[in-house]
């Protein structure tokens, strides 16, 4: 059976950081700037105020996309070439973090509705699942890693992806009960995958 045609990471690499790049700057136009005809000097602080659902939501999203970035570029360091299928799962990968912006803004607006959590938060699950598929694909029988590859490093982010789908899962179900909380919840996310990298080292 003829073997997939392999290509060098690198472009894809590049491709999907511009992407990532881009979500997040998208982030930062969900932020409204009043003009100074709408409101008023005297007013600012109470639009100030009204926009701390907005900033929230804001930096909630960046630092969980950050954290997906970071977990994307783990995955890239161990690659060491690309097939088709990869190539495929990388943009299904890319389609879900670009879709990020979206359900943001959504709570921003929708501030103390738990179904606006909820979008936000399959978002969140679909883009861990997307590179959990993509770390999957890689490892498999060493498909596009090296063969020396150390089977804890493989296990590991496995884990560090699964707790971020689990913490997703939560806070959708936190967000019936509190939606600011859940909300809040996301933020444990980059914490996590810190904590959990700072346990394989001692390992």
């Amino acid at each position: 059976m003829p073997r997939h045609r392999l290509f060098a990471p690198e472009r894809l690499l590049a491709f999907s950081d511009g992407v990532v790049a881009i979500a997040i700057t998208l982030l930062v136009l969900g932020l409204e700037v009043p003009s100074v005809h709408d409101v008023p000097e005297k007013e600012l602080p109470a639009f100030l105020l009204d926009s701390a659902h907005a900033l929230l939501s804001y930096v909630v999203s960046f630092v969980v996309i950050g954290t997906y970035w970071l977990q994307h570029y783990i995955i890239f360091h161990y690659v060491e070439r690309v097939d088709r299928w990869f190539v495929l799962l990388n943009g299904l990968f890319l389609l879900t973090i670009s879709f990020i912006p979206f359900p943001t803004g959504l709570q921003s607006v929708y501030r103390y509705d738990a179904l606006a959590v909820v979008i936000y938060g399959g978002a969140n699950m679909l883009c861990s699942l997307s590179l959990l598929a993509i770390w999957n694909y890689a490892t498999k029988d060493f498909r596009l890693i090296a063969k020396d590859t150390p089977a804890q490093a493989i296990f590991s982010l496995k884990r560090r992806i699964a707790v971020t789908l689990a913490i997703c899962l939560a806070a959708i179900l936190l967000s019936f009960v509190n939606v600011l909380l859940s909300k809040l919840l996301f933020l444990t996310i980059p914490g996590l995958f810190f904590l959990h990298r700072v346990e394989d080292e001692k390992n």
